[in-house]
Formats: structure tokens, C-alpha cells, sequence
């Protein structure tokens, strides 16, 4: 029922030629697209950025328990 195809060693090595070349176009069009991308933004402004370390903010128990039993709830832990 099943026929054994025989493949000359000159045809193995077309096909992984051609194989290889396909790898390496695929490969590469990443690079490409990156290229049609959305510019860089700009400079961001540093003076916006919080000072470090930060000041003590005292935090109801209550609520902090409720978002993280929401936050586990929703996003799976």
C-alpha cells in the first residue's frame, strides 16, 4: 500500500537549500517592518519624573485587601 519515495542526495540538498533561503527571508523581514514603524517619541521631560525615595503614605487596610482580592480575582494571581 505505501511506496517508499527514494530522493537523490542532489535533491535533499536543493530542498534544504531552498529551505535555508526561505529561513533567512523570513528572518529578515523583521527588520524590515521595524523600519515602517511609528517614529521615535521625544526627548521625555525628566523634571515630571518622581524624586525618589518616595514619601510614606499611610494606606487603609480595608481597601488594600479589597484591590488585591480584586486584582487576584481578575488577572488569575
Amino acid at each position: 500500500m505505501s511506496e517508499n519515495k527514494q530522493i537523490s542526495r542532489k535533491d535533499f540538498l536543493k530542498g534544504m537549500g531552498y529551505t535555508a533561503a526561505s529561513v533567512a527571508v523570513v528572518g529578515s523581514l523583521g527588520g524590515l517592518l521595524t523600519g515602517c514603524s511609528q517614529p521615535a517619541p521625544a526627548a521625555v521631560d525628566t523634571s515630571q519624573e518622581p524624586q525618589h525615595p518616595f514619601p510614606y503614605k499611610k494606606i487603609d487596610p480595608a481597601k488594600a485587601e479589597a484591590a488585591a482580592y480584586k486584582g487576584y480575582k481578575e488577572k488569575g494571581g
